[in-house]
């Protein structure tokens, strides 16, 4: 274990018993494990944003404040981040909400004292919202009243999401008929048992078909990546002297790259589920799939990836600069 992870490891057990004591090490136990898990949705934005590579900085907030009295003015969100478009530095408070209901609610009191932090420090708060998998980003203004309190609903969220304008999410499609293929040539029959016959074969052709047909002999482990990451339809010929083996990507199906991110690890340990913390720790798991949008911008050139979408909000917050903004088709 190296130096950082035995100090993460010395925090997650000193913060256990600063809140439960010395006095009952089963709690502690318990507890050490809940903070080890995480705010599972803490660690899991702030590693994705950092991967999508417009964020310099992210990091979570201490929210044990004091005075006690200050609790009545001010709430300090999760995380603050920095992120970097083409044209500016946008410094924002970030606080992370996962919720499966398609409107998220906001007490009138926990809005107030969320925009006084961030009215003291002159930086904008900032919401992300986990929803059945999905991540949207967007401006606590987009918070409407709602009888006592506040809230926003799922549509609302998505369409003014800042994901992509901020943290360089990105919405892709492959196109029509794109795949992996491969030939093999049976050489000998190596065991027969009942319907199942094994055989030693050779690769005879191997390629990648674009959306035009065309195939592809050259092609980088960063496409592979991307083509496991979509939904495939498998497919397999046989005949006396070959089977081919086809894996199709499936038409129609878009894919966001924050999400492409986690089937990746998964697919990776397909046995453990995703340690968001230990990846705040230690990056190397992510850096094989590191560098994401140049492989996206390879599998256009080569006409796998028939289209990328950069998703800008229906509706810009104050804080968006002009020269951040869409400025339409003409």
């Amino acid at each position: 274990m190296d130096e950082v992870m035995l100090m993460d490891r010395s925090r997650i057990l000193h913060e256990a018993l600063e809140q439960c004591g010395w006095g009952n090490p089963d709690e502690v136990v318990q507890r050490v494990l809940r903070l080890d898990l995480g705010l599972p949705a803490e660690d899991e934005f702030a590693v994705i944003c950092s991967w999508l590579g417009k964020c310099s900085l992210v990091h979570k907030l201490d929210q044990q404040q004091i005075p006690r009295s200050s609790r009545d003015t001010y709430q300090v969100p999760d995380l603050l981040a920095v992120f970097n478009t083409a044209n500016n530095q946008y410094r924002v408070l970030i606080e992370v909400k996962t919720k499966q209901d398609r409107c998220l609610t906001l007490r009138a009191k926990d809005r107030e004292k969320l925009l006084s932090y961030g009215e003291m420090l002159g930086l904008p708060v900032l919401f992300a919202w986990k929803y059945h998998g999905l991540w949207m980003l967007f401006d606590i203004s987009l918070f409407k009243r709602f009888n006592k309190n506040y809230r926003v609903e799922f549509f609302s969220a998505i369409s003014n999401s800042l994901m992509s304008l901020l943290a360089g999410d990105v919405n892709y499609q492959l196109g029509e008929g794109v795949g992996l293929h491969l030939k093999f040539k049976r050489n000998e029959l190596h065991d027969n048992d009942e319907d199942v016959e094994t055989w030693k074969a050779k690769i005879e052709d191997i390629y990648i078909q674009d959306f035009n047909g065309e195939k592809n002999y050259t092609f980088s482990p960063k496409i592979l990546s991307i083509l496991n990451a979509c939904e495939i339809e498998e497919k397999i010929e046989v005949d006396s002297e070959y089977i081919s083996q086809s894996f199709i990507v499936r038409p129609g199906m878009g894919n966001m790259a924050h999400r492409t991110m986690e089937k990746l690890l998964k697919m990776s340990d397909a046995v453990t589920n995703i340690h968001w913390r230990s990846l705040l720790v230690d990056e190397s798991p992510l850096h094989s799939i590191s560098d994401f949008q140049s492989a996206l911008d390879e599998a256009l050139r080569q006409k796998f990836v028939k289209y990328i979408l950069l998703q800008h909000p229906q509706e810009y917050p104050a804080f968006i600069k002009d020269d951040d903004k869409a400025k339409g088709v003409h």
